[in-house]
């Protein structure tokens, strides 16, 4: 099986949302039409399993409106907490919200509610929560694509390179709005790592900023928010 990994696209940052979980902007919509086009391209037909935020799940959807397959929202590929108050205000979706909105996720699909936790997470905390999902995935007969954040996206990277190879966990950190890597299993190969071919130069994103803002702020020493 080949698992496909991506993070969300761009969110929109001026329209009101629930604390803590936006949506996708114009130009995130597009991003995940176009990824969902890269993905019908390669022949992609199976499960789509996306973190439980507004963000990934309408990212999943679109992508799964283009290849017409299945949603399943999973928890372990969800945002991480980084400071004590950050989930103060934060009420999430249950498993029927998000099946009221986005017509693709599965009736099969369960959600504990809650999904998300309130604990700082570090980067190991992420990896060994993502490695769950990731064993269980690739022991399915079909693909799948996981659509998370920019840290589980590469939380999920570190697990699966950590384990098949090692020699390619310095493979750079850039998770860019819809970017994509496909990794094949038995015998294990890497078809693409964090390729952005499938989008414009103008829609290469990390939500607000474009690739260039991004990578002149990492030049002059000043860390990207990806």
């Amino acid at each position: 099986m080949t698992l496909h990994v991506t993070r969300h696209g761009q969110v929109d940052l001026e329209k009101d949302h629930p604390p803590g979980d936006s949506s996708l902007s114009e130009m995130g919509r597009e991003q995940a039409r176009l990824l969902g086009k890269k993905l019908a391209k390669d022949g992609f037909s199976g499960t789509v399993y996306c973190s439980p935020f507004l963000r990934t799940v309408e990212t999943a959807q679109i992508v799964a409106d283009v290849l017409d397959v299945a949603v399943v929202p999973a928890a372990e590929i969800r945002e991480y907490v980084i400071h004590e108050t950050q989930m103060d205000d934060f009420s999430g979706s249950t498993e029927d919200d998000l099946r009221r909105r986005f017509s693709r996720v599965a009736d099969s699909a369960e959600l504990a509610y809650p999904w998300w936790t309130t604990d700082i997470e570090t980067d190991e905390d992420i990896e060994a929560r993502v490695r769950p999902l990731i064993d269980r995935v690739v022991d399915l007969p079909e693909d799948a694509l996981l659509v998370g954040h920019g840290v589980s996206v590469a939380g999920v990277h570190r697990s699966i390179l950590r384990r098949h190879a090692p020699d390619r966990l310095d493979h750079g950190r850039f998770g860019w709005n819809c970017v994509l890597s496909s990794l094949r299993f038995e015998p294990f190969e890497i078809v693409r790592l964090l390729e952005t071919d499938h989008l414009p130069d103008e829609m290469v994103t990390s939500n607000a900023q474009h690739r260039d803002e991004v990578l002149k702020d990492v030049a002059e020493g000043r860390g990207p928010d990806i």
